[in-house]
């Protein structure tokens, strides 16, 4: 009895000893290794170089600077006063204000200057105001063509002149005296508003008269 007990557990015995044996033997998987990480390189930005700002070259004009000789168009010669013929109107009293207006006719094709600079003179040749020109620029005179330009006097705090007081034009040739009768006419000049200024003499641009 015992002997067949032996002789029925030896074949389980076996097979449990060889399946352990197996087992041990056995390939084991290889295991995943996770791949190293390579670093990654970025290219650096290369700077960005700014543009330089747009140099400014300064134009130059070829027309002529304006000069006291030199006005109108370019290429006009400036009037002599042999050239000329100024004369007055008659004149007229604006509240406090004497007025006037003078026309100038040239010979020929010239220039002068777009405001008329002015002086009053005595008989004596005594300059008692002068006036500037009002504006720049300059005008060409065509021939035979007359130009009129307004002029006002006030403010008169002087003592009384030597009459007739004429109206003088100043150009770069010389003073061009006006003809006709005494501006102010004699024994009517402008009420003294301000002591203590000079006479104010002004001019309008010269215009073709209409």
């Amino acid at each position: 009895m015992r002997d067949r007990l032996q002789r029925r557990s030896m074949p389980l015995l076996i097979a449990v000893t060889a399946v352990v044996v197996m087992a041990g033997c056995g390939t084991a998987l290889p295991s995943t290794t996770a791949l190293p990480t390579l670093p990654v390189h970025t290219a650096a930005a290369e700077p960005t170089q700014e543009s330089p700002p747009p140099t400014m070259v300064p134009v130059e004009s070829d027309e002529p600077e304006p000069t006291f000789a030199d006005t109108g168009s370019p290429g006009t010669p400036p009037c002599a006063n042999d050239e000329l013929k100024a004369s007055r109107g008659i004149t007229q009293v604006e509240g406090d204000e004497r007025v006037t207006e003078i026309l100038l006719v040239a010979a020929g094709t010239c220039s002068v200057d777009a405001f008329p600079t002015l002086l009053l003179q005595d008989d004596d040749g005594m300059k008692l105001v002068m006036a500037d020109a009002a504006g720049p620029g300059g005008i060409d005179l065509v021939g035979g063509v007359a130009y009129v330009s307004a002029i006002r006097l006030s403010n008169w705090c002087l003592g009384d002149p030597a009459y007739p007081v004429s109206i003088g034009i100043e150009h770069a040739t010389g003073t061009l005296m006006v003809t006709g009768d005494s501006f102010p006419d004699e024994g009517d000049l402008p009420a003294c508003l301000f002591q203590d200024s000079e006479p104010l003499l002004a001019a309008t641009a010269w215009q073709p008269r209409p």
